[in-house]
């Protein structure tokens, strides 16, 4: 069985060849452009019939879009291997990749994930500088005291907002109006300064401003309610400005048949669903409807949580809710029922209160001695479980720039940001088992019944049935039911005949999947029927095939 771990890019692209050679008929991985330090980005396609994938609706899968949020790599190369090693055992996996194909994308911010795996830094995407190519003097994140972790650091002062929380010395609580005669901290990142090239000592410290050389965010670049820098940080210059993403999209227009999309990124425990620009309202009921029940299902089968992106991220305050996100130009503008789902829960395993549960606006309503309730539990959870590296005590530490500080704290980076491995199991096949729920309620297409009727000499009346036995409809969304690059389902008449009546192919439009069925309404808008009057020997074998690019195709053989 595929392990549970954290991979760096080498081991990540062994193991893809690996199952390519392994697989060859389930299994491809072909590169769909290059990251900025010209690393091929992988995709992979797995499907009974790989070779043929584009036939089929399909499920893309990304993951890593943040460099540091790992454990979505993890998740995907663990489904992958599930999946291959599954197919033959599993009816739902078989199910699966025999009737529907699989994209996946396991990792984008190939070389800022390479940092973050292989240094102690973090950063949001990629390694490059941005949005500076000279960085302003300030403090920047760093690894001052040579542990291999960038922590807390708490600096004494009688400005600072912190002191020592009495009920757990561990930790620091926020400063009470007007609170004196105690020791008070800053509590910042561990880091230094990066001084201006001309600067007396007396003012190296005297003001420590955060400086982020490493800006970029890959999920704000995509074309959708796209901002500029100075209302949304990390955008890009453009939109598509980076190749990660200029890749993806390409790698999206080029595979028409994807119906339904998911984006793994951490953390929360939680998946995310649109809309993002308001309530429900603010999308068609129909999609509204299927966002809620698939999401729904995905709790179901995950222990996730599952909630909008408005309702779990709006503070009221932005004007515009993350612009440039994958997930909104998957369904704005391709018409994909598309979802992020965040890996992994911290607060919710220690019992504490988190955003995936509450929403941004539930903990912005938390009193201070609510919130350091919830730290407590979480330091607790921590010791107990992962008793080494998880948490680190207070160390003095001689600072080259501060002088006497201390450095301590959770680790960011595989407690908070990501699961520590001793869950990552967990959290990978929670994960998976919405994927593959996910993939099976895509469109798919059945024939028939077919019938032919004599009405002249070698003349006969063919009508065939066509069916969408899929959760979602032929469209993916009801917005991109009206998107004209969406392709409807087409009838297509093969043999040897003279057509009379009718066409071939023949339009017929999108049909809905049962999802969008009501109970007291009868069957229709999940059917048609093709008709043609055609001339052909009598016990001639004519083949009438349906298809779709987000639904696959379905044929049927009729004899006159």
């Amino acid at each position: 069985m595929t392990e549970a771990r954290y991979w760096t890019y080498q081991e990540m692209t062994a193991t893809l060849n690996g199952w390519q050679t392994a697989y060859p008929d389930l299994f491809q991985v072909e590169a769909m452009g290059k990251s900025r330090s010209g690393r091929d980005l992988w995709a992979a396609t797995i499907c009974s019939d790989v070779r043929h994938a584009a036939d089929y609706p399909a499920l893309l899968v990304d993951a890593n879009i943040h460099a540091g949020e790992v454990a979505g790599n993890a998740v995907a190369m663990h489904w992958i291997g599930t999946l291959l090693e599954g197919y033959h055992k599993a009816p739902a996996i078989q199910e699966l990749l025999q009737t529907r194909a699989v994209y996946v994308v396991p990792r984008i911010a190939v070389d800022g994930a390479e940092e973050y795996l292989t240094s102690p830094n973090r950063l949001r995407s990629s390694p490059h500088w941005y949005p500076l190519d000279d960085p302003l003097p300030g403090w920047v994140a760093g690894d001052v005291d040579g542990n291999g972790h960038i922590l807390t650091m708490r600096m004494p002062g009688a400005d600072g907002a912190y002191a020592v929380d009495e009920t757990d010395p561990r930790l620091m609580r926020r400063r009470r109006p007007g609170e004196f005669g105690e020791q008070y901290y800053h509590v910042f990142v561990e880091g230094k300064v990066q001084a201006p090239k001309r600067q007396g000592a007396a003012l190296l410290a005297s003001r420590l401003d955060l400086s982020v050389p490493q800006g970029m965010d890959f999920n704000r670049n995509f074309p959708v309610r796209w901002a500029t820098e100075d209302s949304q940080k990390g955008a890009g210059p453009f939109p598509l400005s980076e190749p990660e993403i200029h890749a993806l999209a390409g790698f999206v227009a080029s595979h028409p048949n994807i119906a339904a999309y998911v984006a793994l990124h951490t953390s929360g425990g939680v998946i995310l669903r649109q809309p993002s620009t308001g309530d429900d309202s603010q999308i068609p009921a129909t999609d509204a409807g299927l966002f809620r029940r698939m999401a729904e299902e995905g709790a179901r089968v995950s222990g996730y949580f599952a909630r909008s992106n408005f309702e779990t991220f709006h503070n009221g305050y932005d004007a515009v809710l993350m612009p440039g996100a994958a997930d909104d130009w998957m369904y704005d503008h391709q018409g994909v029922l598309g979802f992020t789902v965040e890996i992994w829960d911290l607060p919710r395993h220690a019992g504490a209160r988190g955003y995936a549960e509450h929403g941004v606006k539930g903990l912005m309503k938390l009193s201070d001695e609510e919130r350091q309730e919830d730290l407590r539990k979480i330091v607790n959870f921590v010791e107990e479980k992962v008793p080494t590296q998880g948490f680190f005590p207070w160390t003095d530490f001689e600072h080259p720039d501060l002088g006497p500080v201390q450095i301590g704290g959770l680790d960011p980076k595989f407690v908070v940001q990501n699961p520590p491995l001793c869950f990552l199991e967990e959290e990978c096949e929670r994960v998976g088992r919405f994927l593959t729920t996910l993939g099976l309620s895509t469109a798919s297409l059945t024939a028939g019944p077919v019938r032919s009727e004599k009405i002249g000499d070698n003349v006969y009346r063919i009508t065939a049935m066509v069916r969408n036995q899929g959760f979602l409809p032929t469209s993916g969304t009801g917005r991109g039911w009206g998107m004209k690059r969406v392709s409807g389902v087409q009838a297509l008449l093969e043999g040897d005949y003279e057509m009379i009546s009718g066409e071939s192919p023949s339009r017929l439009g999108h049909l809905s999947g049962y999802g969008s069925l009501e109970a007291s309404a009868p069957p229709g808008d999940n059917r048609r029927t093709a008709e043609w009057v055609v001339r052909a020997p009598q016990g001639s074998s004519l083949s009438v095939v349906f298809s779709a690019p987000r639904a696959g195709t379905a044929r049927v053989q009729i004899d006159l």
